[in-house]
C-alpha cells in the first residue's frame, strides 16, 4: 500500500512538472515569426522611396536586398525577426567617373569642414555630393552643412542663402541622395 502511494505521488509530481513545462513553452517561449519577403519589400520600399528593388534573398534569419536609385546600387540587410534594417552599403555609385572608392573625397581646394564634424561612412554621400544635390534643387550660396540623424536615418541638412531675404533648408538622405524636405525662411 505504501508503494502504491509513492507511485501516485511520483506520477502526480511528474504530471505537475510536465504541465508547468508545457505552460511555460506555450506562454513564455514566444519567438517572433520570421518576416515574409512581402513584408521585407514593403519595409525597404517605405524607408527608401524612389528606389527599385532588384533582388531579395533570404539567408537564415537575414534578408539581403539589392536596390537601385538615381545615385547607384545599394545592398540592404534586414533582420527577419526584428524587421529592422541592420546595414546599408553602397555597392556601385552611378556616374562615378573618378573611379575612386565610394564616399572618398578628392580635395581640390579649400576645405571648410570643422575637425569635430562627424565624417560620413564610406557608403554615405560625401559633404560635397550633398551640397551638389542641394544646389541643383535651389541655386544660391551654401551657408551651412550638417550631418545629422532624423528618425534613425542619417541626413545632410544644407542651408542655402538665395538672397538677403530668403534662405532654403534642404534635408537630404545621406545614403540615397533623396531630398526629404525643402523649407524656406
Amino acid at each position: 500500500m505504501k508503494n502504491k502511494k509513492r507511485i501516485r505521488i511520483l506520477i502526480t509530481g511528474a504530471f505537475v512538472v510536465l504541465s508547468g513545462a508545457a505552460l511555460f513553452y506555450l506562454f513564455f517561449n514566444k519567438t517572433e515569426a520570421l518576416a515574409s519577403e512581402t513584408e521585407v519589400r514593403e519595409l525597404v520600399e517605405t524607408q527608401y522611396s524612389g528606389s527599385t528593388i532588384t533582388s531579395l534573398e533570404q539567408k537564415g534569419e537575414i534578408y539581403e536586398v539589392f536596390m537601385e536609385n538615381d545615385m547607384g546600387e545599394y545592398q540592404v540587410m534586414v533582420d527577419g525577426r526584428t524587421r529592422e534594417i541592420t546595414s546599408l552599403k553602397l555597392v556601385n555609385r552611378k556616374g562615378d567617373a573618378g573611379g575612386g572608392e565610394p564616399g572618398s573625397e578628392e580635395s581640390g581646394g579649400e576645405e571648410s569642414q570643422d575637425p569635430a564634424e562627424e565624417k560620413p561612412a564610406p557608403s554615405m554621400l560625401t559633404r560635397d555630393e550633398a551640397i551638389e544635390i542641394a544646389l541643383k534643387e535651389v541655386p544660391g550660396k551654401v551657408d551651412d552643412v550638417e550631418l545629422d540623424e532624423d528618425n534613425g536615418v542619417k541626413v545632410y541638412e544644407v542651408e542655402i542663402e538665395v538672397d538677403e531675404d530668403s534662405e532654403a533648408t534642404i534635408i537630404i538622405n545621406a545614403y540615397t541622395g533623396e531630398i526629404l524636405s525643402l523649407t524656406w525662411d
